[in-house]
């Protein structure tokens, strides 16, 4: 069992970071009256507590009298930047959220966490993520998400399915990371499945209708995207497709080229002979891979599996007809 010293230690280590008395009793699985007992003791000691009234709740931290933003010159001015942004353009929108977490990454008042960063933004770069990405994302949203993840805190998001619009769910989970990927903007999260499942999902960012916080505390759970995105070529992680081993010959210097620049997890094997460029990759066959591959199938020699030659040619037939009807 615990000492009161112990217990003491416990609540100075979760204090890191805002918290109610009762999401402390959750935290730390006893009764409100018990927190309450040892914040009295905590402000008795020189820690640093402080307690401020948010949204109409008391919340309790620790912190240092004088705190020092190290990055304090470079976050003014990246918060000078983000306001030459337009709110109402694509561009705009995706460049302040790029600002937000670098500034959001510079806020440091930990000296143990600082380090000094070469950070230039060109407000003449531009960044075009193409006609199909997704536009229609508010700064609200993403601000909100970053805000839970930094405060630890799970969330209720409201989520518009992609294929039919009108279906619509409220889940309660624990929000992880944002991630850009490809041309898509995602929420990774651990749902109630988690514990069980050990999977994150992927939530389009653009899709969720409502999000609002509680006050539930999570567990900081470990995320390695590489883990993530094994065996994955573009948006498609479903854990439900056994990858396969795929065996490729690129007759293009181009593509050749493509290749060697890319990043796989696993890694990409190359035989680069003579006579032929052979690539060797272990991905999930999904949809956007077998959508890519017939876009570049006359500079794509398919060794393996046959599997995926015969869905190659079982496309090309329908494009066929397609295009004769």
């Amino acid at each position: 069992m615990a000492t009161g010293y112990e217990k003491i230690n416990n609540i100075k280590n979760i204090l890191c970071k805002p918290m109610t008395v009762e999401s402390m009793a959750i935290s730390l699985n006893c009764k409100a009256r018990t927190i309450y007992r040892h914040i009295q003791q905590l402000e008795k000691e020189n820690c640093g507590l402080h307690k401020f009234k948010q949204d109409g709740q008391t919340f309790y931290v620790i912190q240092p009298e004088e705190k020092t933003d190290y990055n304090q010159d470079l976050v003014k001015k990246l918060e000078k930047l983000r306001k030459s942004f337009e709110n109402d353009s694509p561009t705009g929108v995706k460049n302040r959220k790029i600002i937000d977490n670098l500034i959001g990454s510079l806020s440091v008042t930990d000296p143990d966490a600082f380090k000094a960063a070469a950070i230039s933004l060109d407000p003449d770069f531009e960044l075009d993520y193409g006609p199909f990405c997704d536009h229609n994302l508010k700064d609200t949203i993403v601000s909100k998400i970053l805000k839970a993840i930094h405060d630890g805190v799970k969330v209720n998001i409201t989520y518009r399915s992609s294929t039919h619009e009108d279906d619509q769910t409220t889940v309660t989970v624990s929000p992880v990371k944002l991630v850009l990927r490809v041309d898509t903007l995602y929420l990774i999260a651990a749902d109630d499945e988690f514990e069980k499942t050990q999977i994150f999902k992927n939530y389009v960012v653009c899709n969720i209708v409502n999000m609002t916080t509680t006050n539930i505390p999570v567990i900081k759970l470990a995320f390695d995207s590489k883990i993530h995105y094994k065996y994955t070529f573009g948006k498609w992680t479903d854990a439900s497709l056994q990858p396969q081993d795929i065996s490729l010959v690129i007759k293009t210097k181009w593509l050749q080229s493509q290749f060697k620049k890319s990043k796989f997890v696993p890694e990409a094997i190359i035989k680069e002979g003579k006579s032929r460029f052979v690539v060797d990759l272990k991905l999930r066959i999904t949809p956007d891979f077998k959508s890519w591959l017939l876009g570049v199938l006359p500079d794509v020699e398919i060794l393996k599996p046959a599997s995926l030659k015969a869905d190659m040619k079982a496309l090309v037939k329908e494009a066929m007809k397609s295009l004769q009807g």
